[in-house]
């Protein structure tokens, strides 16, 4: 593998070393941007929509579609796409296909024209930026609607920055029916958080703290385990290219057992690999803050710091399908199956996962004064609580086929949920 993994020096070369720090998040169309192109009302009346779940006014979303589009096409943007993450029934989808989108060039007709056939102008339209349609019925769940129900409709997620990418500004979006039923996974992400919000200040108010916060927030942080092999090895085995898996095969002599690879320096085209990733997802406003080797032979992690939770598994997808690209230019695949080999470690993605105030109280940080541990009490006790409640709905989110895979030795999730308070309580 490591013989074949050698890459010469004159492709290397073209990867010219550059200081990734210099370009983060010019290509987000982050709060800060808002701000400074947005009129003030209409950021200030924006952010409130945001935070308080209203709706966008047609006036204000023609004042920001103008905006995004001006800092869309600067950024080199001559199309746009709604980003969604349809749910595809357990068939197989790995890295970049959770994610789906269509681009549609930035231009609409003069509708002004009396033409028949009206001419047509650069522009991002204000009522396709914050919704849109497209075919639902071509997804696995498209056969339990009739035909004429059958078209999906996608909606901005506000909490979400848009973004661009390969020339795309990109929208992430919920994905829902003709009737509203969620057919994605981001939807689902949205409503709980909405219920978390919520429930969670009047928890607040019943326990008399925070009572000056107006939103609660989850955050998360994931951590990405992925192999990377080389590209010509990866398309002559038919059961990687078509399970994401080895179906047959011998472990080598001398396995992982000591885990040597742990931690190791990373080899010279798998660390080019991760480094232009690193540099492109910063770009694109993902603070990606860790890369190392892990446990298995040929087996590597990134990981950002952690968001907003929505952003987050946004960011997550979309690392995905960055690497893959990436991996590709150099002559490599990255394999992002849970369980692409059997007999070695597997591949999480585990989730630092915490709840918040928006005046930055954490329920699960300790913390040094009497508020903030009544706080951790109380959150620790909600969780468990809702574990204890839930365990069957928690069993079904982790117990699929490739989670199956792998359990035991050093890899996540363990059959037992262990619920650990610190020194603190003990």
């Amino acid at each position: 593998l490591a013989d074949a993994m050698e890459v010469p020096a004159s492709i290397l070369a073209k990867e010219a070393a550059r200081d990734a720090l210099k370009d983060m998040s010019v290509l987000l169309f982050d709060d800060a941007k808002m701000k400074e192109r947005f009129p003030t009302a209409v950021y200030k009346r924006f952010r409130e929509a945001v935070s308080l779940g209203k709706p966008t006014s047609e006036e204000d979303q023609k004042v920001i579609a103008s905006c995004m589009f001006a800092w869309a096409r600067e950024q080199g943007a001559v199309a746009f796409a709604h980003w969604f993450f349809p749910s595809r029934g357990g068939g197989g989808a790995k890295g970049s296909m959770t994610g789906a989108c269509k681009m549609d060039t930035m231009l609409d007709l003069d509708w002004s024209s009396k033409e028949a056939t009206k001419p047509f102008f650069a522009t991002l339209p204000h009522e396709r930026l914050f919704a849109g349609e497209t075919d639902g019925s071509s997804f696995p769940n498209g056969g339990l609607r009739a035909t004429h129900t059958a078209a999906a409709f996608t909606s901005w997620d506000r909490s979400s920055p848009c973004f661009v990418y390969d020339r795309v500004l990109r929208v992430p979006c919920a994905f829902v029916t003709h009737l509203g039923a969620c057919i994605d996974d981001k939807t689902p992400l949205l409503r709980s958080n909405d219920a978390l919000n919520k429930q969670g200040l009047r928890l607040l108010g019943n326990i008399g703290l925070a009572t000056n916060a107006k939103a609660i927030h989850s955050f998360l942080g994931w951590e990405q385990e992925f192999f990377v092999v080389p590209a010509d090895l990866y398309k002559r085995r038919p059961d990687l290219v078509n399970c994401g898996r080895t179906l047959i095969g011998k472990l080598p002599t001398r396995n992982q057992q000591s885990e040597l690879n742990y931690f190791a320096p990373p080899p010279t085209i798998v660390n080019r690999l991760m480094e232009n990733v690193q540099a492109i997802m910063l770009k694109l406003g993902v603070a990606m803050a860790v890369h190392h080797n892990e446990v298995a032979c040929a087996q590597h992690e990134m990981s950002p710091v952690y968001c907003h939770s929505s952003f987050s598994a946004d960011n997550n997808v979309l690392f995905m399908e960055v690497i893959e690209k990436e991996a590709e230019k150099l002559g490599l695949h990255a394999l992002m199956h849970e369980k692409p080999f059997a007999g070695i470690n597997g591949s999480g993605k585990h989730n630092n996962w915490s709840v918040g105030t928006d005046t930055g109280l954490n329920f699960f940080y300790p913390g040094k004064t009497d508020e903030a541990r009544k706080l951790f009490v109380t959150g620790i006790a909600c969780l468990a609580h809702g574990l204890k409640q839930h365990n069957e709905v928690v069993r079904c989110c982790v117990a699929h086929a490739g989670n199956d895979h792998r359990l035991g030795a050093q890899e996540a999730p363990p059959a037992i949920i262990s619920l650990y308070p610190g020194t603190g309580f003990e």
